[in-house]
């Protein structure tokens, strides 16, 4: 997993939430719940995994780098992180049947900043996150129709710090939490053939929400560590989403997906505060479009893909009374290599975060995202007469 960029939002909840969009994918602004591909591995929707020809394995991995401004009140700070994002795999198990497996990240909490209080200060540090395992499966018994479910085992540790400093003693909150869980996600697809050249599917997916099983401890300067069962006061939402995507003559792609987390419903509990966090439901919309300028051509260029996109999110995280909202804008190219089917991937993306109705920390990100997508049909046997 990568090293994460400095963010003071993640240490509320879980952290900042990843929804496991691929290299291509984050280029068109994490679109992918209605789109089916039997060039890339799409992990957002399980009942995609289908799409795969019936030779083929696919192996996919992405990196990324990433730079973030802080602004708040007249000072800022900078930071950089980068590393291996994800790395998945995709085959087919029969004639109507495909799988994947692959390790993705789930929630990322990396921050350090400090403050002044009465005759003392104040610094709050935390890092972690968690990540996710996954097998997952799709069949398809019509043409017109495609289910999936991932099954993931969900594991990492979370830990929070607030270190008090009065002269001439120091102390400090401590939280360490450690995930050992299971996530269930399923996935339906719609494949519409329209004509020869026009295509559309319609796509949905459903986590269930569940209590949140691993441990935490919980203790203070000079005092006895608590320790106690997640399950019993911490859980995860239920998750939707629903996407489209449209595809002419297999060089232009249009998509769009709509997400909404049910994190109002869920508990996290602060042991510190004695109190449940507030959070909101997380609604995300993104929409993006590939275009490959022709299918068949002598030059490289036409068979580059070329990519855009965007996205809005309110977070579940609450500062207050306010919520947190994040746009960003995305960009990126799809270079083919040898016979067309595997692919390298270079994404861009820059979005912005900060409290809504009032401003509270203001973020801004920029991040360099490179994807490369094994397409080899090893499956094949080669027959001599």
């Amino acid at each position: 997993m990568p090293l994460l960029a400095q963010t003071p939002y993640s240490q509320y909840g879980y952290g900042t939430i990843d929804d496991n969009a691929t290299g291509n994918q984050r280029a068109i602004g994490g679109t992918g719940i209605g789109m089916r591909n039997n060039l890339q591995i799409n992990m957002m929707n399980p009942a995609s995994y289908t799409a795969i020809d019936s030779l083929t394995f696919m192996f996919d991995f992405s990196i990324d780098y990433k730079t973030s401004w802080m602004h708040e009140a007249g000072a800022s700070a900078q930071s950089q992180s980068g590393g291996l994002n994800y790395f998945a795999m995709q085959f087919r198990l029969g004639k109507s049947v495909a799988a994947s497996i692959g390790l993705t990240p789930l929630s990322h909490v990396q921050y350090t900043y400090g403050d002044q209080i009465a005759n003392g200060s104040y610094t709050r540090i935390g890092e972690g996150g968690l990540s996710q395992a996954y097998f997952g499966v799709a069949y398809q018994p019509w043409k017109w129709v495609s289910l999936g479910v991932n099954l993931g085992y969900v594991f990492g540790n979370i830990e929070n710090y607030t270190l008090v400093s009065t002269s001439p003693s120091t102390g400090g909150y401590y939280k360490e939490m450690s995930v050992n869980d299971i996530r269930l996600q399923a996935g339906i697809q719609f494949p519409i053939d329209i004509n020869e050249k026009h295509n559309l599917t319609l796509g949905a997916t459903y986590t269930l929400g569940k209590p949140t099983y691993g441990t935490v401890l919980a203790y203070a300067t000079h005092s006895d560590t608590t320790e106690f069962k997640m399950k019993d006061f911490y859980s995860m939402p239920h998750c939707f989403g629903a996407g489209v995507s449209y595809t002419y003559d297999r060089r232009l792609t249009v998509a769009a997906d709509a997400r909404y987390d049910m994190w109002e419903d869920a508990r996290f509990y602060n042991p510190n505060t004695d109190t449940y966090e507030r959070m909101s439901n997380r609604m995300r919309y993104s929409a993006g479009a590939e275009y490959r300028p022709k299918l068949l051509s002598s030059s490289y260029f036409d068979y580059i893909r070329y990519r855009i996109g965007g996205f809005y999110e309110q977070s579940y995280v609450m500062v207050g009374n306010n919520h947190v909202r994040e746009f960003g804008v995305t960009c990126g190219l799809g270079f083919p290599l040898r016979s067309d089917k595997s692919m390298v991937n270079v994404s861009f993306e820059y979005s912005h975060r900060n409290g809504h109705p009032n401003t509270l920390l203001s973020e801004d990100h920029f991040a360099i995202v490179v994807s490369m997508t094994f397409n080899e049909m090893w499956f094949w046997q080669r027959k001599f007469e």
